[in-house]
């Protein structure tokens, strides 16, 4: 009993150990104590569940069963690490969203990881040759009994005690944040996958440290410029809130905004009151893919409307369910345990630009060129009340299979839908610009011709090309919004989910302006405002990402709400500093980047010291938490009811 427990000890922590190496490219030191305390917990476990089996064939079958879930698990979760560089744990959802959404991706992943995957194998096959054999002792079961109860409990000291203080510590990890790429990295896959599964089954949210005394700090952070307007709502009193909510995850979320400093109204707000908006989140769009030659409907939107020139789109987990989310809620999604855009489809958010536009009279519609049951958009946008919403096979007609589908066939089968309406708000979600960009990509397909004298490899060909789909789906939105004589009066606001995340960071820098190879700017977008009416060469500099484009939004069309209330700021407002938040809470900003993975900054200015650091740190730390506890309790609903 003891040898094979030994055995199974030593499999585990190889899995572990393989792992680590092939996701982070670092020998696990800091960790390797960790690991061994898992793999003593997971070796016992299995040493004990197969001498529970009496029958020596069954019990064979079940090991080696068991041993092949194991590497399926570690396999996978390789995988979905290379594509979306978190951990999808127990949240099936979201490997299925991976498989669903692009299996010659996730084929191309394993050819590319292939020597990692045949380490899982290699101890596995031999322990599935060799099953170890049981004779059962009842003095070996204690003996492995005791090992796993200390080796638990050393973990939970180590989780306890351990750098409490510091931030991504052990100590943080498990108490006030939910990051699956450093618990993985710091715990191993499996006691990650533990802690991951307690907490779905606990309804665990981070917990909300609170550092002052909100309720009785008489000042107030709004009078520092008596002559200035801020976007606020004066009708809600935290004050009143706090001292009459029991439930303290309640009250720790009024402390939180009560605090928050709103945004200024600026020389942008109101700039385009009553004029339509048509909202377009473009599929993997990024500057790479505007050129004066290829896409010059795109081109001409991005170089004659607001310029945004640091504006990004992180790729969250779950890619763009998560990119979507933070667009439409301007708060940043659960990582996880919960899939953002599927399960806070019920909750309250007054601020959603559909919701706000219905208000004042507007007309508003819903497009997505793919299958409206995929993450529960057709029945999210329900919720929400559109007066028009199509989905493929559901009133567009194109082909909508290994998530492709035609933008241009969209918006000529969609646009007439709104334009002739008085005032109108639709919004898009765009699919052309989907991987994977080969052959089986038959929107791309259609345009191939118009790149093939490129020297492009042919992965961006196939990207430009279905690009160009999009660019020519926009051309036709311009086209008969002139026709109809309503380009002037109409905003045209696209932003991308993410990056392009099919293409490598080689072929991604033979196109752009900057070098992306660094783990903040390969996760630069691209956002275009554009109003033909307004025509002043404007350049923003500020960092600013997807969940600050709700709030940029609702000031530009001088639509009433706090700011307080949504973690995305006004890009425009000269009191928000902006920072770009990453799913491991690394951050950048005007100021230089910080990388939590391994705790350096890196200064683009010459006036920043330790406490600014920390400070924003705390501060985006502090962001995360907030935006989690808001939706897990269905915050806005207090608020609002």
């Amino acid at each position: 009993m003891r040898k094979a427990f030994i055995k199974y000890i030593l499999f585990i922590f190889l899995m572990e150990m393989i792992l680590h190496i092939a996701c982070f490219h670092t020998f696990p030191f800091s960790s390797i104590l960790f690991l061994f305390f898992s793999s003593v917990v997971g070796g016992g476990f299995l040493t004990i569940l197969s001498s529970i089996i009496q029958n020596e064939k069954i019990r064979k079958i079940v090991v080696r069963i068991l041993l092949g879930i194991i590497v399926f698990f570690f396999g996978a979760e390789l995988v979905y690490f290379s594509i979306y560089e978190s951990f999808f744990s127990f949240n099936g959802v979201q490997f299925a969203g991976a498989i669903v959404g692009g299996y010659d991706k996730v084929l191309s992943t394993i050819f590319h990881n292939i020597l990692s995957i045949l380490f899982f194998l290699v101890p596995a096959i031999w322990l599935m040759i060799k099953v170890p054999t049981i004779q059962r002792n009842r003095f070996d079961f204690i003996v492995i009994l005791l090992f796993m109860i200390v080796c638990s409990s050393y973990s939970l000291v180590f989780t306890q005690v351990i750098g409490k203080k510091d931030v991504n510590s052990l100590y943080s990890l498990v108490h006030y944040q939910n990051l699956p790429v450093k618990n993985v990295e710091k715990m191993g896959l499996l006691s990650s996958t533990s802690l991951s599964l307690q907490r779905r089954l606990s309804g665990y949210t981070p917990d909300l440290k609170q550092e002052e005394d909100v309720l009785n700090n008489k000042r107030s952070i709004l009078m520092d410029k008596v002559d200035t307007k801020y976007n606020i709502d004066y009708t809600i009193d935290f004050r009143r809130l706090m001292m009459e909510e029991d439930r303290e995850e309640i009250r720790n979320l009024h402390q939180y905004y009560y605090r928050q400093e709103a945004t200024e109204q600026n020389e942008f707000t109101g700039l385009f009151q009553e004029k339509n908006l048509i909202f377009i989140m473009a599929e993997s769009f990024d500057e790479i893919a505007i050129d004066p030659e290829l896409t010059p409907t795109l081109y001409k939107l991005k170089n004659e409307g607001i310029i945004f020139n640091n504006y990004f789109s992180p790729k969250y987990p779950a890619s763009t369910a998560d990119g979507e989310y933070m667009l439409e809620w301007g708060t940043l999604p659960i990582i996880g345990e919960n899939y953002s855009l599927i399960d806070m489809v019920y909750n309250e958010n007054p601020y959603l630009l559909p919701i706000e536009f219905k208000k004042y009279g507007y007309k508003t519609y819903v497009y997505h060129d793919y299958m409206g049951y995929y993450n529960r958009r057709d029945e999210y946008f329900r919720t929400l009340n559109f007066d028009g919403h199509k989905y493929c096979n559901e009133g567009i007609t194109t082909q909508c299979e290994f998530f492709h589908g035609s933008d241009l066939d969209m918006m000529e089968q969609t646009a007439d839908d709104f334009i002739s309406q008085d005032r109108f708000f639709a919004y898009y979600i765009t699919l052309s610009g989907h991987g994977s960009y080969d052959s089986s990509n038959f929107v791309a397909e259609k345009h191939l011709s118009k790149v093939s004298h490129l020297s492009d490899t042919y992965q961006m060909k196939y990207y430009l090309a279905a690009n160009i789909d999009f660019d020519l789906a926009m051309n036709v939105l311009i086209t008969k919004l002139e026709e109809a004589n309503k380009l002037d009066d109409t905003v045209i606001v696209i932003s991308s989910d993410h990056a392009p995340y099919y293409l490598s960071n080689q072929e991604v820098n033979t196109r752009s302006s900057i070098d992306r190879d660094n783990k903040f700017d390969r996760n630069r977008g691209s956002l275009i405002i554009y109003n033909s009416a307004y025509t002043k060469k404007t350049v923003i500099d500020k960092y600013a990402m997807n969940i600050d484009v709700l709030p940029t939004v609702l000031n530009l069309f001088e639509m009433p709400y706090d700011s307080r209330l949504i973690i995305g700021k006004d890009i425009m407002a000269p009191n928000n500093e902006g920072v770009v938040i990453f799913p491991d809470r690394s951050w950048i900003n005007n100021k230089g980047s910080y990388d939590t993975s391994n705790g350096k900054f890196i200064p683009f200015t010459d006036d920043v010291d330790e406490k600014y650091i920390q400070r924003i740190t705390n501060e985006v730390n502090e962001k995360y938490s907030v935006s989690v506890s808001t939706q897990y309790n269905d915050y806005l609903k207090t608020i609002f009811q």
